[in-house]
């Protein structure tokens, strides 16, 4: 009794088979009717899409592709005359790319006997390569229509098809303005859908392109900020000025102070000194780089460096008061540190005779820098608190009184 029905069980599965295999065939052979009934076409191969007899079966996903792709052919003509439902139309060219690569990977897979013997392959290219075109127009579609996510499968698809290695001896040229463009729009809608793994990796294939290339490069630096990866984010922007030169570093890009400010944020000041300097052969008349430059010598307790560089952006630029601001802190914060030893001194000769001598001279020194800065840039509070403190500490009334005012107003 157990082998009947085992027996009978087997049987109905055959038969299951046997019905799945003849709607995948039915189906083909709708498509190519003179009145396709793409619906039941649908639905049939949905069907045995998800039964196991033919799940696996490549001419499921070949027929599943090819009904596909014939209502994209039988709306495109349509529209030729009068409106459609475009956004189903190019949805019905997506999924058979998706339904036809799957179908060419099975298609791939060795027979019984060991040998790969494609039946749909062939069929399969030539309608992609018929229609190819269509996928950059529908990802140009989708993007007037602000649908990002799926204007970057579209222009991909369209990139992906030169690619494929089934599409091979059909010499489709990847780098026509086509294709270089549509690894761009892939990037670029990407990004703006968030996704920014599938920008990276559009974004590293239109790198070589030399299409919008400083734009790529600083998309690239954009993602690899997102992710905190400022070690690839340095390498991409010095690979940038290598490749562009002074074009990256025009200040919509700013490719080498945004390499400092790396280091400077990652508290690597020797390689943001030595970029600054780098930066310096090249544009020596840059001010803001001197500037910076001093304050970080000033930060590594070199002061002669750092007065030297500031005095170099002034030279530069004689109305920056920013550079007279910093060399007047630095000689300032040096006046602070020699008050202080002084309070230490016990003796009073002594004493009276080290603020006479040392710390009045010292606060005297960082005086007129920060009255010229005060003067180039009067809204600074901070050269105000400063100078308040200087006059205190050499008994200028006059210049103290002075100053009050001006922070009392």
């Amino acid at each position: 009794m157990k082998k009947i029905y085992l027996t009978v069980a087997l049987s109905l599965l055959v038969i299951a088979g046997f019905a799945q295999k003849r709607n995948v065939n039915s189906a083909y052979n709708e498509s190519w009717a003179e009145a396709p009934n793409f619906d039941n076409a649908r639905k049939l191969i949905a069907e045995a899409m998800v039964d196991t007899t033919t799940a696996n079966w490549v001419k499921t996903w070949a027929a599943a592709g090819l009904v596909e792709i014939r209502f994209f052919e039988v709306e495109l003509a349509k529209s030729m005359l009068g409106s459609i439902d475009e956004a189903t139309m190019y949805n019905a060219l997506k999924n058979s790319y998706n339904y036809f690569t799957k179908a060419v990977a099975l298609d791939s897979l060795p027979d019984v006997k060991g040998k790969v013997k494609p039946k749909y392959t062939k069929e399969i290219k030539q309608k992609l390569n018929d229609n190819k075109d269509y996928f950059y127009y529908g990802g140009g579609f989708f993007f007037g229509k602000g649908k990002d996510k799926e204007a970057y499968e579209f222009f991909n698809i369209y990139d992906e098809l030169c690619r494929q290695p089934f599409m091979a001896s059909l010499n489709i040229n990847c780098s026509d303005t086509m294709h270089m463009q549509s690894r761009y729009f892939a990037a670029v809608m990407a990004l703006k859908s968030g996704d920014n793994t599938a920008a990276l990796k559009a974004l590293k294939r239109s790198k070589d392109d030399n299409f919008n290339g400083l734009d790529v490069y600083n998309y690239i630096a954009y993602i690899y900020g997102q992710n905190k990866d400022t070690v690839n984010q340095i390498e991409i922007f010095k690979e940038g000025l290598q490749k562009f030169g002074a074009d990256a570093n025009r200040e919509e890009y700013s490719f080498m102070k945004r390499i400092i400010n790396i280091y400077i944020n990652r508290n690597e000041i020797p390689k943001a000194i030595d970029m600054l300097q780098v930066a310096l052969k090249a544009e020596p008349k840059d001010y803001e780089y001197w500037k910076v430059l001093g304050s970080l010598y000033y930060d590594q307790k070199d002061d002669v460096n750092a007065v030297k560089s500031l005095e170099k952006a002034i030279e530069v630029n004689p109305d920056y008061a920013d550079a007279y601001g910093e060399i007047g802190r630095i000689y300032y914060n040096a006046a602070i540190n020699e008050n202080n030893k002084s309070n230490d001194i016990k003796d009073n000769l002594l004493y009276r005779k080290a603020k006479e001598e040392v710390v009045k001279p010292a606060f005297k020194k960082a005086a007129p820098f920060y009255e010229k800065a005060l003067e180039l840039k009067p809204e600074e509070t901070g050269f105000l608190y400063n100078l308040k403190n200087i006059y205190y500490n050499i008994n200028d009334g006059k210049n103290l009184e002075r100053i009050e005012k001006l922070l009392n107003k």
